[in-house]
């Protein structure tokens, strides 16, 4: 309970209150519990004062000294601070929502608990504040000075903390999501454990920060600096992480699915088990970078340089690795089923024992031994310029051969020709169809089995308005001599050559 004579003093005005002050510093005024809401209190000397439980709704206390106060569980909603000093008070479970702090000093004040929603706190220098579960939702701190703060589990959504310094401050399992963090200091940060989601942090400094399974999905941290950070484990789904500086930092067992890291500097970075599969790695730079077992499953790596990165058991199903560089990379067990490449692809010195071209260690290529020198490149580019066609009923050879004309007429720059034919078991028959380089062989295998298709219902329906019953072409015939298929097709291909004597 307030002190009636301190609280008679108080309500005369700023000038008897401090005057006071200044002849009796040694006494600890109480207003403990005091209905002080609306006052001008501008410039007020509450150093040291007991305020606990007070209501200070609305009041104006802009430039006051509050010094080593006591505001716990104190009501300060829509006050204005503005400029006032709180250094070491205690603002425990106080109530500063929708208040004005902007300019305020906080220095090493506890606010554990308080609620400060909306609050503004622009320019604020909270260093060493202890803001452990403060609710601070769709707060302004805008160039706001956290040094070294406290915000353990603070609620930090929505906020606005751009061009912040946080540096060496611990925020560890707080929720900022969607705060904008946009060009703020987070070096030496800890962020373990925290959410992020949807965060703004473009250009931000994040040189050693810890956000060990933080939950950064859907983030932007385009041209952010992340050079020796901690995230192992952290969930970076469908982060914008392009044209940042990632050097020497911990991605291990990471998750960045659908993550975009177009131009980002990954040098020396480990990436171990990540999860890259989806990610946009466009010119990306993983020099040196350890992707060892990492998960590149339809990751687009097109002019990426990957030179002596480790991709040991790396997963590349499905990749584009168009004019990347592979040079002295380790992919020795790396699975290459469907990888898309090109001559420009660059595999100089690459070492590689053997690969996979299936997954789960499936087509072992050499299938004994190892690669000599040259082999990997020549049968990755040998395979990047062929067309795999699976027919699992027979194949109707005319039509084949007629489809196969007529592709070949629509696109004359393809050089299309067969390769090879495979029985693959279980009545699977494989045609390999070579092409030439830098052929959209996606579409061209889509039109050829269309054609095929039209071409094989147009024949049978045409058979049997002849009238011929049972349908009996090449299709149904499971010709087991590989030779005889090929002698076959080759009378299809060129009749006028079949006919000779």
């Amino acid at each position: 309970m307030a002190n009636t004579a301190h609280l008679r003093l108080i309500k005369r005005g700023v000038k008897h209150w401090n005057n006071w002050r200044k002849d009796k510093f040694s006494d600890q005024p109480d207003l403990s519990e005091a209905d002080l809401s609306g006052l001008d209190l501008r410039g007020a000397n509450l150093i040291g004062a007991d305020l606990n439980h007070a209501n200070l709704t609305g009041a104006d206390l802009s430039g006051a000294y509050l010094s080593v106060a006591n505001l716990s569980h104190a009501y300060l909603s829509e006050a204005k601070l503005t400029g006032a000093n709180l250094g070491k008070a205690n603002l425990e479970a106080v109530d500063l929502s929708f208040a004005n702090l902007e300019q305020s000093i906080l220095i090493e004040t506890r606010l554990a608990r308080a609620l400060l929603v909306e609050a503004n706190l622009t320019q604020a220098v909270l260093n060493f504040a202890d803001l452990s579960r403060t609710n601070l939702s769709k707060a302004n701190l805008r160039k706001a000075h956290l040094i070294k703060a406290i915000l353990l589990e603070a609620n930090l959504s929505d906020v606005n903390l751009k061009g912040a310094n946080l540096n060496r401050a611990l925020l560890s399992e707080a929720d900022l999501t969607r705060a904008n963090l946009s060009n703020i200091n987070l070096s030496k940060a800890d962020l373990s454990f925290a959410r992020l989601i949807e965060a703004d942090l473009h250009g931000a400094n994040l040189n050693g920060i810890i956000l060990i399974e933080a939950n950064l999905r859907g983030a932007n941290l385009q041209g952010s600096t992340l050079k020796k950070g901690q995230l192992c484990r952290a969930n970076l789904g469908a982060v914008d992480l392009s044209n940042a500086d990632i050097k020497s930092t911990n991605l291990s067992d990471s998750d960045l699915i659908n993550a975009n890291l177009s131009k980002a500097l990954l040098v020396d970075t480990n990436l171990s088990d990540a999860q890259l599969a989806g990610a946009n790695c466009h010119k990306a730079s993983f020099l040196h970078a350890n992707l060892n077992k990492a998960n590149l499953c339809e990751t687009n790596l097109t002019a990426a340089d990957l030179r002596e990165a480790d991709l040991r058991k790396a997963d590349l199903t499905r990749s584009q690795i168009q004019a990347a560089n592979l040079s002295m990379t380790n992919l020795t067990a790396a699975c290459l089923e469907e990888v898309g490449l090109n001559r420009s692809t660059k595999f100089d010195h690459t070492i590689c024992e053997h690969v996979y071209l299936k997954r789960h260690e499936q087509d072992r290529q050499p299938s004994h031994g190892k690669f000599l020198a040259g082999e990997l490149a020549q049968l990755l580019w040998t395979s990047s310029e062929t067309i795999n066609l699976n027919f699992h009923n027979g194949v109707n050879w005319a039509a084949f051969a007629n489809s196969l004309k007529r592709i070949q007429r629509t696109y004359p720059q393809a050089q299309m020709g067969i390769q090879c034919i495979e029985h693959k078991g279980n009545g699977v028959i494989l045609v390999k169809v070579h092409t030439a380089p830098n052929v959209d062989q996606e579409k061209v295998h889509k039109e050829l089995m269309l054609a095929y298709v039209n071409t094989r219902r147009q024949m049978n329906q045409d058979q049997k308005d002849q009238g011929m019953g049972k349908v009996t072409t090449q299709e149904s015939l499971q010709l087991q001599n590989p030779q005889d298929i090929i002698n076959n097709l080759f009378d299809l291909l060129n009749p006028a050559v079949s006919t000779l004597p």
